[in-house]
Order: structure tokens, then sequence, then C-alpha cells
């Protein structure tokens, strides 16, 4: 199958497929829909930070939107799962379209056939677009990895703590929990 010539945020948006694309420095690129597990761990992860920001009046929760960021050439990413704050914009102001501009937090859920360098490209571009924190989730291994963009990246295990840091303050949950392993089970203080 031919891919259409897109290069641009708003042919991408015009495309009537558009989300099964990336966008990446002007060069389409298809995204595979995800696994079972993936969306299993997409609505946990969801659930967990959108119940926390709604409660608080944080910002934005959101699944698999788009976000624009880079113009010229265009790249548009699609996180799994994306948090805004407040300050940058309400659940009101959403766009029907790719958002201008990156999250303060995004997640990445690994599928089976994401690649590190794939990855770390994507870290890269949300990055240096602004994003203040990325956390990749390992279904695998069961393991969350806190990026940020100007210091180590930390492993977060299930016998560990996830946090909001400043980006998303005094949100806090058990790895465990996202992964969905029972308190006080071998797996979780192994």
């Amino acid at each position: 199958m031919s891919l259409p010539p897109i290069t641009t945020a708003e042919e991408l948006f015009a495309y009537p497929e558009h989300d099964r694309y990336e966008l990446v420095r002007g060069t389409l690129r298809v995204c595979e829909p995800p696994g079972g597990v993936h969306g299993r761990l997409a609505t946990r992860v969801a659930s967990l930070l959108h119940a926390y920001v709604e409660r608080h009046n944080l910002g934005t929760v959101l699944v698999e939107a788009g976000f624009v960021l880079r113009q010229r050439p265009d790249t548009v990413r699609g996180p799994d799962i994306s948090f805004v704050g407040r300050a940058r914009m309400t659940p009101e102001q959403v766009p029907e379209e790719f958002i201008a501009g990156t999250p303060d937090l995004a997640i990445e859920i690994l599928s089976p056939d994401d690649r590190g360098p794939g990855i770390e490209e994507k870290l890269a571009d949300y990055f240096e677009a602004g994003a203040r924190l990325v956390w990749v989730v390992d279904p695998r291994r069961r393991v969350i990895t806190v990026h940020h963009p100007d210091r180590s990246s930390i492993h977060r295990t299930s016998r560990d703590m996830l946090d909001g840091e400043d980006v998303v303050p005094g949100f806090h949950c058990s790895v465990a929990e996202v992964f969905g392993i029972p308190p006080g089970s071998r797996e979780e203080t192994a």
C-alpha cells in the first residue's frame, strides 16, 4: 500500500486514517494498532492519572492525542497518554485538531515491536519540544523508566512508587498498582 503524500500536520489531520500515523520531520510513519496488554495498561495508567488530575483541577489527561512538536518539517507525535497542565491548557481549551506544543508529561507504553532507537527518537522529540517528564512503561519487564530532559533516567520496579514530581504535583502510585500486581504478592516483593 502506498502512503499518501503527507508532510504537514494539517494534511495529516485531514487524512481519514490520521490516527494510524505519526509524522516525523515531514515523513509519514505507520503506527500499528497496539495489542491487548498495551490497551489494559494504558487504561490503568490513564485512569489513575485522570482521577487525580480531575480531583485536584491540575489540567488535562489525554489518550493518544496528537501533538505538533515541530514545524517545517512537521513532527506530530501521539503519546499513549499525556498530561498538559492547567496553566497551558484547560480541559475546555482542548482543540479538535492536533495540539500545538508538547505535553508536560508524555507516557509511552512499549509494544512488542518497539525498539530502542524508536523510543529514543520519541524521547528526543518530546524533550526538544519542551516536555518536562516522560514515562516509558515496559510491560514485559514490568518496569517504568522515568526520563527527564536534564538528568539520568530512573528505573522503577514493582517495589517502587511512581511520582508526578513537580509536573503533576502530589500524584503518586505504586508501580505494582500500574501493572495490576496484588499487594503482598511474591512479584511485588521480589
